[in-house]
């Protein structure tokens, strides 16, 4: 018969535990300032996928650079690019445009190799 009331009014025993439990909390912090001590969250420096821009990526941070017929995306290896051409297209002529370009940006041609991939 006594555990009978108990289990009637085991909504309200738990609320008046989880009532007092909080209290009791307020009153142990009650002279914590929160605002003051907020602490500084410090970046965790993760390595990057990137290759670092150097001799053997000159044309990096110029990457994609992108035509009419084809599109200058990434290096496959240090000093070989990918270009990625439709099937049409003329390689030659392509490959004028892209040395052209390295020309604007300082680069010597004969140092980069060039690598066709159809769309």
């Amino acid at each position: 018969m006594k555990y009978e009331k108990i289990y009637r009014y085991r909504m309200l025993i738990l609320l008046a535990l989880i009532a007092l439990s909080m209290g009791y909390i307020k009153w142990k912090y009650r002279d914590v300032n929160w605002e003051e001590s907020t602490r500084l969250i410090t970046p965790t420096v993760m390595p990057t996928s990137v290759p670092q821009i150097n001799d053997k990526y000159p044309l990096w941070s110029l990457l994609p650079y992108a035509e009419k017929d084809f599109v200058v995306d990434r290096y496959v290896e240090p000093l070989v690019m990918a270009i990625k051409i439709e099937k049409e297209a003329n390689e030659k002529l392509i490959s004028e445009e892209v040395y052209e370009w390295m020309r604007e940006n300082k680069i010597a041609t004969e140092s980069h190799k060039l690598i066709f991939e159809i769309e």
